[in-house]
């Protein structure tokens, strides 16, 4: 093998190794969640650390969730924490004094392998667009706090959600907030106005005219 081969073989290993890094963050999945409906989410949770447990995640919930609720995970255990609010909300047309505050998960997560915390919620209803960030705390066995609350550029960054208008599918970006928002700017970028519509067969024909003009010329 060459040594050009070589070095382009060790920097894509290299680029694959950093990749499966930078992806293991606890994260918070499907990312794009119609305003207003209920849905299931996941707490993806990693174990990024090769010879300790982790034995507790705790999310914290941002304001507007006043119905949640999670599923049995063998071997996990979790507990709702909710915070009263300054004044009452009105939720499904009842008025509401406390929304979630937090998730508590406690369990036993070995190195290299990773757990899905499924939890039913009611996504608020909120302008599309709005970005919802989870913050999350991973504790291991050794008493190490790794915190997920940082920016995206983060090492340790939080787990973020999208909510999209009120009535369209539940969808998951794997390149998370930032993608769905490239995504969607791309697809307008596309989007021809009207004024286009009109004009493109109105160019054809026009075109189509000047081609025959020139055979009847030549």
């Amino acid at each position: 093998m060459s040594k050009r081969l070589t070095a382009i073989v060790a920097s894509a290993v290299c680029a694959l190794a950093f990749a499966g890094l930078a992806q293991a963050h606890v994260t918070v999945h499907p990312n794009a969640l119609p305003s207003g409906g209920y849905t299931v989410i996941d707490v993806r949770v990693p174990n990024e650390r090769p010879a300790t447990t982790t034995t507790r995640v705790v999310v914290a919930f941002p304001a507007g969730f006043y119905s949640v609720s999670y599923q049995a995970v063998p071997g996990w255990q979790a507990k709702i924490v909710y915070r009263k609010l300054a004044k009452p909300a009105t939720f499904q047309g009842q008025a509401v004094k406390q929304e979630v505050g937090q998730l508590i998960f406690t369990g036993k997560l070995p190195p290299h392998q990773f757990v899905e915390l499924p939890v039913s919620v009611a996504v608020p209803k909120l302008s599309a667009g709005t970005v919802l960030t989870f913050k999350a705390l991973q504790t291991y066995s050794n008493g190490d706090i790794v915190r997920w609350i940082g920016p995206p550029s983060a090492d340790t960054p939080a787990p973020q959600v999208v909510v999209t208008a009120a009535g369209n599918p539940v969808q998951d970006y794997p390149g998370g907030v930032s993608a769905i928002k490239k995504a969607r700017t791309t697809q307008s970028a596309f989007v021809p106005s009207a004024g286009a519509l009109v004009a493109l067969p109105l160019l054809g024909v026009a075109g189509l005219g000047l081609a025959r003009r020139r055979r009847k010329h030549s």
